[in-house]
């Protein structure tokens, strides 16, 4: 399989995970888009491309963190009580905040570069991330491995398709997954318009 065949297509997480086993790339705790950047290094024969590592949450044995804000991110959990406990510390701040799309995310990639980078961090400091990314003027960068949810907003948000229900917008991803393209809406759009 070429790079281009490959991002041609769509891979479920599981699918994607079989297939770099198959090439033998150890997945680890990759994310989906992760484990893609490895599977196209490994499809082209790159060898200088820096590629993501796998990154741990917790230590091995270890139970997991005390949630208080000077309490180093050792054996990180995320899960309903972490997140509670960052929320009611942004809240200290402002109590009005709201939740933004893909904050818990970035959030994630951001600790996990940190962890990359041999830095330790404490609950405080990802408190301060959030709050950063919770305040962030405008939409958080999309989420590279939510292609899905990425083309249903797209799709809707099109003036082109004022009107178009959610169901309409998945029956099209149904068709962009078996068109010969990259499965974004733009790609959609532009296989649409050249095949009308």
């Amino acid at each position: 399989m070429s790079v281009e065949e490959f991002e041609k297509g769509y891979f479920y997480a599981t699918e994607l995970k079989a297939f770099a086993k198959e090439l033998g790339i150890d997945v680890g705790t990759l994310r989906k888009n992760e484990v893609e950047d490895h599977i196209k290094a490994r499809l082209s024969g790159s060898k200088d491309t820096p590629l993501p590592k796998s990154v741990s949450n917790r230590k091995t044995g270890g139970s997991r963190d005390r949630l208080l804000p000077d309490s180093y991110v050792v054996n990180y959990v995320s899960d309903k009580a972490t997140k509670a406990f960052l929320k009611e510390e942004i809240s200290k701040r402002d109590p009005d905040l709201k939740d933004k799309s893909g904050q818990w995310y970035w959030l994630n990639d951001w600790r996990k570069e940190q962890i990359r980078n041999n830095r330790k961090i404490t609950y405080r400091e990802l408190i301060d991330r959030l709050y950063e990314l919770m305040t962030t003027k405008g939409r958080l960068p999309r989420i590279p491995s939510t292609r899905f949810n990425n083309f249903i907003t797209d799709f809707l948000a099109d003036p082109e398709n004022e009107g178009a229900t959610r169901q309409e917008a998945m029956d099209e991803w149904e068709r962009l997954k078996k068109m010969p393209v990259q499965k974004n809406y733009q790609e959609y759009k532009k296989f649409r318009n050249e095949t009308a």
